[in-house]
């Protein structure tokens, strides 16, 4: 106990510390973070088939869908799902938004191919802006918002926007992080970088019950690989430690990094092969557009 109490109190000291010096992720280097940090777990697999599950219980029978994914990165889990929907000969008409326009461009590249490939099942428009900034005339079946909500500068409008973009009987499909220790040095250096928290699961809990907008809910739980972090002189190493806690640590001092690391230590499990596991969870959260309160807001 006396130990856990001298963690919590260096890593609370290590957030607040002034000498602490914060710098922002680049696009180029939050990108490298992302896939460093995708390809030390599974919850994207997870993920992947619980969207498809929910996919199949709304929305299977319909021929063709337009979907929106509102900040679509890269396309890390764009791409294997409208692949995926592709081969079970369905058409899509894909828009994708993302304020980081080194991402969009990537997104871009892939829906070309996917076009030329499947030129009459597959458009799409990749549009990189913000939510808050985009004007579309068109509303959607599906939308998709895979870990972007947590961005965003305000729960209500932007749940507002969302809404008025999904069509009647369309669903939404919202994955968003649990607050877990692994990412508690992000959310509290966030609040420093940004001066405001990022939103995690539990704030959309409370927002869906408080204004009684009916949900589902599931949990996915997974483990992610930070054996990396530890390893000195590597590239990969940092990209990783980089996206998990938001910031460029190469300005960390030795003794700062050593501090954080041994935070993710005692939060994590070694295995018998070696590799160091830190627990992790993520929300999906699933409504739908109910085509009599579409009704009741027209009259």
């Amino acid at each position: 106990m006396m130990m856990n109490n001298l963690q919590k109190s260096a890593i609370a000291n290590f957030f607040s510390d002034p000498k602490l010096k914060l710098v922002k992720l680049n696009e180029q280097e939050y990108m490298e973070g992302l896939i460093a940090y995708r390809s030390q777990h599974d919850e994207q697999d997870m993920m992947f088939e619980a969207t498809l599950q929910a996919i199949e219980k709304h929305k299977f029978s319909q021929e063709s869908y337009t979907i929106l994914s509102i900040g679509c990165g890269s396309g890390l889990f764009e791409k294997p799902f409208l692949t995926k929907l592709l081969n079970l000969k369905k058409s899509i008409y894909f828009v994708g938004i993302d304020p980081n326009k080194l991402e969009c461009v990537k997104t871009e590249e892939w829906c070309q191919e996917l076009s030329e490939f499947q030129p009459e099942k597959f458009r799409f428009k990749i549009y990189p802006v913000e939510l808050e900034k985009l004007k579309l005339s068109q509303s959607f079946d599906l939308i998709l918002l895979i870990h972007s909500f947590c961005y965003f500068s305000e729960i209500e409008s932007s749940f507002q926007k969302v809404y008025e973009l999904l069509r009647a009987e369309g669903i939404a499909i919202i994955a968003i992080a649990v607050k877990t220790k692994l990412n508690e040095p992000y959310y509290s250096i966030s609040q420093r970088l940004y001066q405001r928290p990022r939103f995690f699961s539990e704030d959309l809990y409370q927002f869906f019950s408080e204004q009684n907008i009916p949900f589902y809910q599931e949990t996915i739980e997974f483990l992610v690989n930070i054996t990396k972090c530890f390893q000195k002189d590597s590239q990969l190493a940092k990209n990783l430690l980089d996206f998990i806690v938001g910031a460029n640590t190469k300005y960390f001092s030795t003794s700062q990094l050593q501090i954080l690391l041994d935070y993710f230590t005692s939060n994590s499990q070694k295995l018998e092969s070696g590799e160091i596991m830190i627990p992790n969870s993520v929300s999906l959260y699933y409504f739908q557009k109910k085509e009599e309160e579409e009704i009741k807001k027209g009259n």
